[in-house]
């Protein structure tokens, strides 16, 4: 066993093998920062290029996209408050207010670290543990995915800052939309307004971009200056690097919470950043302080949607099960190239199965060394005019949704939805809980009613498997926590 651990680590460092990753890192922090493009779409646009190179060179270049391109999402996040990706929205809840400060280059800095040690987590228990967290996330049904999304509705209130009323008319807008297109237990075609683009629903790209991009920037471009409050910045690349790594337990926390969430199919990297995100205010002594550039409120997303990567790889590698549509993109590869997940990849292919396992954490160290090269330079964009920055990330946000099908009506569709954002933000409504209850809405809808189907309309099934039942323990535990606890300091006062 150690001497194919060992193969695997030299195939991952020869000289071919480090270009394709360092490619594959350039590439993945581009596709990161620009909104709406994504690791998925990244990885469906390299295909036909690697298709003739050797499987150990295309897979690493994949792999080393896929790795960086978080904390390629992350910088826009920081910069412009614009989210470069789904796993990326609550990296902007602490990441620009950090930046507005002038610290830029310090949050630039966090992410990275917290990207790259949360990359590494997910990697070795990739390594340990992937064949019983498979068998773990297959014995998952409807029933529990259900409750999870229901406990993902809890994030609610996190999110939604001081007005939770609005965070919730926010997440139901959400919801809302969510429900457009066909429904998928009886066919039918809800809310299209008689449209065939309609049909399928809106694509999460698109609202994302819209909700959260286009309203941000109108909103950045009526008020001027530039990102920097002052116009100077203050803090470093390195400090904010050095600085994640005295905060260990906020890291080792979210990778937790991005490694179990991210093994299971169809709940994807917003929902573990998300979660990561309120799991670290929960945890601290200065919850109030979130959303105004906590340290730990960059640690949190970053980390969590870096180890929700080779977590996904899990099902995907073992059962041939793509946790996201990334993981799909990859699992194709993989079927380009002749290989069949299961146990005989881990048997017969052994030495390039820890080769992308190590080539992971190599990219983890690539993206570091590119981001220490470069992040100085992006953290400049905070201090220049928002005239300049505006138009021009508008267009790059409309480039991204152009992309995701090739569709002039995806461009419609953006421009609506940035209407809708702006409105969002101008009434103080915060767009977060909105992006959260598009994401949950169909996870809750499907698995709601695949779970009825399957026992015969009979609602015990929510309660039937010890399983389910600590799901329901958890959250009542997360929703009554907080009460008892305000409770005992309350007496304890007294």
């Amino acid at each position: 066993m150690s001497s194919v651990v060992l193969q695997g680590l030299v195939s991952a460092l020869a000289p071919s093998s480090l270009v394709a990753v360092f490619i594959g890192v350039f590439v993945g922090i581009v596709v990161g920062i620009v909104p709406g493009i994504g690791a998925g779409v990244g990885l469906s646009l390299l295909l036909p290029i690697i298709f003739n190179t050797p499987p150990l060179i295309g897979l690493m270049l994949l792999l080393a996209l896929w790795a960086s391109d978080g904390y390629g999402a992350s910088i826009s996040s920081i910069l412009l408050n614009v989210p470069g990706g789904a796993g990326a929205v609550a990296t902007c809840f602490d990441g620009h207010p950090m930046a507005q400060q002038g610290k830029a280059g310090q949050a630039i800095g966090i992410s990275m670290a917290a990207s790259m040690i949360g990359g590494i987590i997910g990697t070795i228990v990739l390594m340990l543990a992937a064949p019983p967290l498979a068998r773990l996330a297959v014995k998952i049904g409807p029933a529990e995915y259900t409750v999870m999304a229901i406990l993902g509705l809890t994030l609610i209130g996190g999110l939604a800052g001081k007005n939770r009323v609005k965070g919730l008319i926010s997440a139901l807008i959400g919801l809302m939309v969510s429900f457009i297109g066909y429904d998928l237990t009886t066919g039918f075609v809800r809310y299209n307004f008689g449209s065939q683009y309609l049909f399928d629903g809106v694509e999460f790209e698109l609202v994302l971009i819209g909700f959260f991009a286009i309203g941000e920037l109108m909103e950045a471009g009526e008020e001027g200056g530039t990102v920097a409050e002052f116009g100077k910045m203050s803090g470093t690349v390195l400090g904010g690097f050095v600085e994640t790594f005295k905060r260990p337990l906020a890291t080792i926390r979210s990778s937790l919470v991005g490694i179990v969430l991210g093994v299971l199919p169809g709940i994807g990297i917003t929902i573990s950043s998300m979660a990561a995100y309120d799991l670290e205010k929960r945890f601290s002594k200065t919850p109030e302080k979130f959303g105004e550039g906590m340290v730990e409120g960059i640690i949190g997303p970053e980390a969590a949607n870096n180890s929700c990567q080779p977590a996904a790889l899990i099902p995907t590698l073992t059962l041939g099960i793509p946790a996201g549509s990334t993981s799909a993109v990859f699992l194709g590869a993989l079927i380009m190239y002749g290989l069949t997940p299961g146990i005989d990849l881990f048997t017969n292919k052994a030495p390039l199965v820890w080769a992308m396992m190590w080539g992971i954490i190599v990219a983890s160290f690539a993206y570091v060394l590119v981001g220490l090269i470069f992040a100085k330079h992006f953290a400049k964009i905070t201090i220049l005019p928002i005239e300049y920055l505006v138009p021009c990330t508008l267009v790059t946000c409309f480039i991204g949704a152009f992309v995701t099908s090739n569709s002039y009506y995806d461009l419609v569709t953006v421009l609506i939805f940035g209407i809708m954002g702006y409105a969002l933000t101008l009434l103080k409504y915060p767009p977060a809980p909105a992006i959260l209850g598009v994401v949950l809405g169909p996870i809750l809808e499907k698995n709601y009613f695949r779970a009825l189907l399957i026992s015969d309309g009979s609602h015990y099934t929510f309660i039937a498997s010890p399983l389910v039942r600590v799901l329901w323990g958890v959250l009542l535990l997360v929703v009554l926590g907080p009460v008892i606890v305000k409770k005992i300091k309350g007496g304890q006062t007294k």
